[in-house]
């Protein structure tokens, strides 16, 4: 389940990058543990062990996460999920996000991970959230890559490409983090982050988005 969570955020982060640094080389991902932030230079203890100081710029995409319950989700919502397929052909939800509003149709589709193919990826909007005795039920739209009237609509969305939908299964503990847009104020001693940064030619790194995983306190 931790790898499955840490793969939804590293999707979800894959999709709050600006289309202009989608054309640029991959980012760098930093994860750890805030030790500062002086206004310009954020400098994170890694999981690594290491310490890592990366700038922060006002372009610089900060977001803020936090767990909901299913009863929050709502028709509309942009979401992205990662669900096992079953023997039976049935999604069973690993992990959801739900995604800011101005994100939405970012990443959309369907399709597996290249090192599980028997783990899906639906990227999409909320059509239907219902509770049932085990958990819940979730109907994810979305737009694909196949071409209108094809048997099943898959893939990355594409302009003249297919609308399908996928029916998920929500078993009682599926982690469902919310992720609203934040700010500076999120950069705390203590927070957890997913730094994703683009090195310079000098190897400076610069975040292009920073996802807030676990709020941090004030220094005092």
């Amino acid at each position: 389940m931790k790898r499955a969570v840490l793969l939804a955020f590293c999707l979800a982060a894959g999709a709050l990058q600006s289309p202009n640094a989608m054309a640029d080389p991959a980012p760098q991902r930093v994860h750890g543990l805030i030790k500062s932030f002086d206004g310009q230079y954020l400098t994170v203890k890694a999981d690594s062990g290491q310490t890592v100081t990366v700038g922060v710029q006002p372009v610089t995409h900060i977001v803020h996460s936090r767990t909901i319950a299913l009863a929050d989700l709502k028709s509309g919502d942009s979401v992205g999920t990662l669900a096992l397929m079953g023997a039976d052909n049935k999604l069973r939800a690993q992990a959801i996000r739900v995604f800011p509003g101005g994100m939405q149709g970012n990443g959309e589709g369907q399709y597996p991970l290249e090192s599980n193919a028997s783990r899906m990826v639906t990227n999409g909007t909320i059509a239907a959230v219902a509770s049932t005795p085990s958990g819940g039920a979730l109907t994810v739209s979305f737009h694909g890559a196949a071409t209108q009237g094809a048997n099943a609509c898959t893939g990355h969305a594409t302009p003249d490409g297919c609308t399908g939908t996928a029916d998920l299964i929500i078993a009682r503990g599926v982690p469902i983090i919310a992720m609203s847009d934040g700010d500076t104020t999120l950069l705390l001693p203590g927070a957890i982050v997913s730094v994703f940064a683009t090195a310079d030619p000098a190897s400076l790194l610069t975040a292009d988005s920073i996802i807030v995983e676990r709020d941090g306190k004030p220094a005092q």
